[in-house]
């Protein structure tokens, strides 16, 4: 069971980020933290993140993806690498969804728009919604306006960042804010690359910077780094009816 504390921090903990400041942070530069986005997909500490959601996507047999915030294109970069998906992605950043369509060549597959919008009738059997939910006040109505019997694949983090609304800890708790929605098959943990998108070097600079905080030092040693460093926990299944 979920304790009152926890319940209570997954429901509301700060009012959402405009779509105007998620502009300047697509726009910014590399010294600004939504830089991360910008690398390959291969150099980010979200590669396993999207491998393990492509994986997903591809072992539940979903052939028509759209995707619920797209960002600025990483996941579809890898997608249109690696599969032969009919993808279809969407932010309610323009700047965001200006970088993934030269990201990944296919202007054609990106529009602006907002999670809870009904104007994208799309024909889709499959939802990818990542790093997204954890930004929204209604995520429930959003879930709620997906097309009742289609694969979802979601992710929500495991820690707490200035535009996160809410996040999860634990499994129980995705289960308990989604699986009414959901029909959920999967719930699993993701640990956070120790090394993509950092370097060695970096890792290395954390590493003896984490001498004194033995958490932290084993998790970058690759010891519980879900829990002591940062993850995501990946949930599937079916849209309930």
């Amino acid at each position: 069971m979920v304790a009152p504390e926890d319940e209570q921090r997954t429901k509301l903990l700060r009012a959402e980020t405009p779509a105007e400041q998620y502009d300047e942070f697509y726009s910014g530069d590399d010294d600004h933290a939504y830089s991360a986005y910008d690398r390959p997909y291969w150099d980010s500490h979200y590669y396993p993140l999207y491998r393990a959601v492509l994986a997903e996507v591809l072992r539940l047999g979903g052939g028509k993806v759209l995707e619920v915030g797209c960002g600025s294109g990483s996941f579809a970069h890898l997608l249109f690498d690696r599969s032969k998906l009919d993808y279809f992605g969407f932010d309610f950043s323009a700047a965001a969804v200006a970088k993934a369509r030269a990201r990944t060549g296919h202007a054609d597959r990106f529009a602006v728009a907002h999670a809870g919008d009904d104007t994208l009738h799309r024909p889709y059997d499959t939802i990818v919604c990542l790093e997204v939910l954890e930004h929204i006040e209604r995520d429930l109505d959003v879930v709620a306006g997906w097309r009742p019997g289609c694969l979802c694949v979601c992710s929500v983090p495991n820690f707490d960042d200035e535009q996160h609304v809410r996040y999860f800890l634990h499994e129980d708790e995705v289960r308990e804010r989604y699986g009414s929605l959901i029909d959920l098959e999967r719930v699993v943990r993701v640990p956070r690359s120790l090394v993509r998108g950092r370097g060695w070097r970096d890792w290395g600079r954390q590493l003896r910077w984490s001498r004194d905080n033995p958490k932290r030092f084993m998790a970058l040693l690759g010891y519980k780094t879900f829990e002591n460093l940062a993850g995501w926990i990946v949930f599937s299944g079916r849209r309930r009816s």
